[in-house]
């Protein structure tokens, strides 16, 4: 042990709320002490594409479009079947007009198409979702300056250093934490009050189907995102939830060597209907179709994948496709599809069906029977799941197969707070022990289902918040 150094606030992660709490508390005043385990700040809004949602913008008002935060509020609700924690989620539509404005103000890169409607996740029905230029890089443009600030006066940083515990006095209280210093060292930080913003476990192959209900994770997520926060909560009584919420991204192709790790978000294949329309079909490690290829509701996709053998399934489609079809990877090169059917496990070339399934694991009867089935579907405009897009039959050698994942974007389960964002142990709250971002889980603000902006931007309005409350300023959106 190294010693003890004494601040108002430690703040556990540098990413999408740990960022504007440690800017908001240094404004008001505060000694800050940031943790954060990676080399660098920014978290996950490196990877993400830091998707924004708010009603009652001036940015809608200016293109006429009418919203609220009640309107957004019932739309949130609407797509989590009410699973979402309602209480969280009025929370975080009341402050999200205020955050979009803020970020604006502070020179936010905004998309020019922004706001609209997106269908990547089940879409809203007001057009309330924004982005910047630079995806989730526009966030921290403009975060990282007013960090940076920030740090020059009452903001102490440690990168490279990992929260080993959290320390209480008594059953509400902590004390502080004991952080791991880049040489090894362990050193205690007290403080009167202790964020955290440490991030899901969308990184962690080994914790996330214990956090799942048994899930097994493949997603783009940081390695870093290991739930390192969580887990030290849990050990001084912190309550979990959200366990059960899981519902799967539809899709997504592993990385060459990887057994967890997807390729990044942006090169995943184009499974979205209103982007690109199906030419393939997508089958179950069995060789079975599960769903139609064309749904337009994602959540109906989401929900049958959840039911198939591992959360796998095949885009299997053949050479007519392949050259006529609009790009199934848009981002990927000819060269770059030819090398990974060439030596990528999860795509698989094949001069027939019989091989096809042989090479992929799936019952070469039942493989045939389906291409037939679709095939009869095409040719005479009836299909038996109900799908309208039958643009070609599957017939021409050489047959391919890729094989796509239900991936993670973020981690449904984690830790339970009450309406002030304290934690929740077994006796109650902690006092000074709070939490935003998707330490909470990603299921408390989208509930088993996903809804756009609902992870980036409470992120940013909670921790703004936490922040100020730390110095006992004023948390009324109006405000911040």
């Amino acid at each position: 042990m190294t010693g003890v150094t004494t601040v108002d606030l430690v703040v556990v992660g540098a990413g999408t709320a740990g960022l504007p709490a440690a800017i908001e508390a240094a404004g008001q005043g505060l000694r800050v002490a940031v943790i954060e385990k990676a080399d660098r700040i920014g978290g996950t809004l490196w990877r993400s594409w830091g998707q924004l949602s708010a009603g009652g913008t001036s940015l809608q008002r200016a293109k006429g479009i009418l919203d609220t935060p009640d309107l957004h509020f019932d739309d949130v609700m609407r797509i989590s079947k009410n699973t979402a924690d309602p209480m969280l989620v009025r929370l975080a539509v009341d402050h999200a007009p205020a955050s979009v404005e803020w970020l604006m103000a502070s020179g936010f890169d905004m998309d020019p198409d922004a706001p609209a409607v997106l269908h990547f996740h089940e879409p809203y029905l007001v057009a309330r979702t924004y982005w910047g230029r630079r995806a989730g890089l526009s966030v921290l443009d403009v975060l990282a300056p007013a960090f940076e600030k920030a740090c020059a006066g009452s903001v102490t940083l440690e990168l490279n250093t990992e929260v080993v515990s959290l320390r209480t006095e008594g059953a509400h209280r902590v004390a502080g934490v004991t952080v791991r210093r880049p040489d090894g060292t362990l050193h205690d930080i007290d403080a009167r009050v202790v964020i955290l913003t440490s991030g899901g476990y969308a990184g962690n192959p080994d914790l996330f189907p214990q956090l799942t209900a048994g899930s097994p994770l493949a997603g783009p997520a940081s390695p870093g995102a290991d739930g390192s926060g969580i887990v030290a909560a849990v050990g001084v009584g912190a309550r979990v939830r959200g366990q059960e919420r899981f519902l799967p991204t539809y899709g997504g192709v592993l990385k060459a060597g990887s057994t967890w790790e997807t390729v990044h978000l942006d090169d995943y294949p184009s499974l979205t209907p209103q982007s690109r329309q199906p030419w393939e079909i997508h089958v179950n490690a069995r060789g079975e179709r599960f769903v139609a290829e064309d749904a337009p509701s994602v959540d109906v996709r989401e929900n049958a994948l959840l039911d198939q053998p591992d959360l796998k399934f095949w885009v299997v489609y053949d050479e007519a496709i392949r050259r006529t079809a609009p790009p199934l990877f848009p981002t990927w090169t000819e060269e770059e599809l030819d090398g990974a059917f060439a030596g990528h496990t999860s795509f698989v070339k094949a001069g027939d069906l019989a091989e096809l399934a042989e090479a992929t694991g799936m019952d070469p009867g039942l493989l045939a029977r389906t291409v037939a089935d679709y095939n009869s579907a095409v040719a005479s405009g009836k299909d038996e799941f109900g799908r309208t897009n039958l643009p070609a039959p599957i017939g021409e050698a050489p047959f391919y197969a890729v094989l796509n994942h239900g991936s993670t974007l973020k981690s449904p389960a984690g830790l339970e707070v009450d309406s002030q964002l304290r934690v929740l142990g077994a006796e109650g709250p902690f006092e000074n022990l709070w939490a935003a971002g998707e330490v909470i889980g990603g299921s408390s603000l989208s509930g088993k289902s996903f809804v756009s902006g609902m992870s980036v931007t409470p992120a940013l309005s909670f921790g703004r918040m936490l922040g100020r409350r730390a110095a006992g300023a004023d948390t009324d959106p109006g405000s911040m």
